[in-house]
């Protein structure tokens, strides 16, 4: 149970965020928790809303992969030589025009809640033309392509942001017949960050081989840097958003952490059950809260009996969180580069567990697949032996059972993390500066509306060599 549940970072993402401060604070960074906010008068229904902005980005969406949408996937029109990616077509790199217009859009239908609802009721329906799927499909290899060839240009005058980028890879889309319209606008946006990002480095460095450090933080080109940094945190957004995960909420005077925390002490052992004890009372609301919110997300359901799932829905939800982690992790590595670029507007603390989350959902679905399963189907073995868990029933006494899952096992967790595995789709190079990246990355969300007890705890285990994340990795 130990090894399923302290994965990656997940412990010093939520347990230092939550352990570390006292009620007041706690209850004040539930306030924040909340996704977008809307207008009070709608939605209490005491306002008629014109839902022009969301059924116009929807509009777009389905046009999206047809016609000149579309393109000959061997003419990527990325800005970079690729091999044959294997595929006929892709989605065709919009232009400056287009996407505006898309993101204004987005941007006024997200602040509503009205607006909201009606785009993502939209955005859930399938894609059924078969040449959107096609070029969706196709979309994902010529992506993944392209960020290889722009890890081997960057490597040599800047490998950390070569590093960065080749991390942006997504999830294989089969044939793109499970896929949903919020999910070809995800294909799309990405491929408008990538082709966008490309663009400007170019433009930066002369060359993308010529693009560097020095460069990238020259004052004359912070606005080019900041155009960077905005597509992204406008992908990872709509990310959160069509995922639900944008909904996610902490509530009341609890501590996730606590749980999380008392999960790596040892308690139980591989094959036994933990047993939740009285200290549990303080944080079984906040599980009871919101794990079920995320099994939903999941596309889990319970039929009364046991849970259940559709591949479709959770295949979904795993390409945005790898959207948003993505596009996350590109924008606070080009924020490196321009002083005061986050702040309040565009990150707060409920950032920090959404990250976190997106974190272990793909480091976890990563390993799943390591062993030749689907993540689902461990999930729902642990949901089905641990029922409350799901439905959000658990209470002091009850014990969290890790059931006997044919074929797998945990067992191969802490070598998949140290050193990842060669058939990784996408390969990842799982090392201590893949970890390190992780670690930074939580310190600079948090820093922008800073919890100091928090920045001190995570830059102590990142820096502390003794007993810190170095022996943390090196004793995996």
């Amino acid at each position: 149970m130990k090894k399923l549940l302290v994965l990656v970072l997940i412990v010093p993402i939520l347990a230092l965020a939550m352990i570390s401060c006292d009620a007041d604070m706690r209850s004040n960074l539930a306030g924040l928790m909340g996704g977008f906010g809307g207008n009070l008068y709608e939605g209490a229904g005491l306002i008629v809303v014109n839902t022009a902005q969301a059924e116009a980005a929807a509009a777009t969406v389905a046009t999206i992969g047809t016609g000149s949408g579309a393109k000959p996937a061997t003419t990527s029109g990325l800005g970079v030589t690729i091999p044959d990616p294997g595929s006929t077509t892709m989605l065709a790199p919009q232009g400056p025009g287009a996407q505006g217009a898309l993101k204004d859009n987005l941007a006024d239908a997200f602040n509503s809640e009205a607006q909201k609802k009606k785009l993502l009721e939209e955005l859930g329906k399938p894609v059924t033309d078969t040449d959107q799927q096609a070029a969706a499909a196709g979309t994902v290899g010529v992506l993944n392509a392209t960020l290889d060839a722009l890890k081997d240009e960057l490597i040599t005058n800047n490998p950390e942001l070569a590093a960065v980028l080749e991390q942006m890879k997504l999830p294989d889309v089969g044939d793109g017949s499970t896929l949903t319209q919020g999910d070809l606008l995800m294909l799309q946006m990405m491929t408008d960050l990538i082709s966008n990002t490309v663009a400007t480095l170019e433009d930066i460095g002369g060359t993308l081989g010529g693009v560097d450090e020095t460069k990238l933080g020259l004052p004359a080109n912070q606005d080019k840097v900041l155009g960077i940094i905005a597509d992204a945190l406008f992908a990872a957004e709509a990310a959160e958003q069509i995922s639900g995960a944008g909904s996610l909420a902490l509530i009341g005077d609890t501590s996730l952490g606590g749980f999380l925390e008392s999960l790596t002490k040892g308690r139980g052992t591989r094959g036994d059950g933990f047993t939740l004890d009285d200290d549990a009372e303080e944080y079984l609301p906040t599980i009871n809260s919101l794990v079920p919110r995320i099994v939903t997300l999941m596309g889990i359901t319970h039929n009364g009996t046991a849970f259940e799932y559709t591949a479709a829905k959770y295949n979904s939800f795993l390409l945005n969180q790898k959207a948003y982690r993505a596009s996350m992790e590109q924008a606070l590595k080009m924020a490196a580069y321009v002083p005061g670029s986050l702040d309040s507007s565009n990150l707060d603390l409920s950032t920090l567990v959404k990250y976190g989350l997106a974190v272990l959902i793909t480091e976890h679905d990563a390993f799943v697949k390591h062993e030749g399963l689907a993540a689902n189907e461990i999930i729902l073995a642990y949901l089905n032996a641990n029922q409350g868990l799901g439905l959000g029933t658990l209470s002091v006494g009850d014990t969290l059972n890790e059931p006997t899952i044919t074929g797998f096992s945990y067992d191969d967790w802490p070598a998949f993390i140290k050193n990842g595995a060669p058939s990784d789709v996408p390969p990842v190079i799982r090392n201590l500066p893949y970890y390190v990246r992780i670690l930074n990355n939580l310190i600079v969300i948090n820093k922008v509306d800073e919890i100091s007890k928090v920045t001190e705890a995570l830059e102590e285990f990142r820096d502390d060599t003794e007993d810190g994340l170095a022996k943390w990795y090196n004793e995996l």
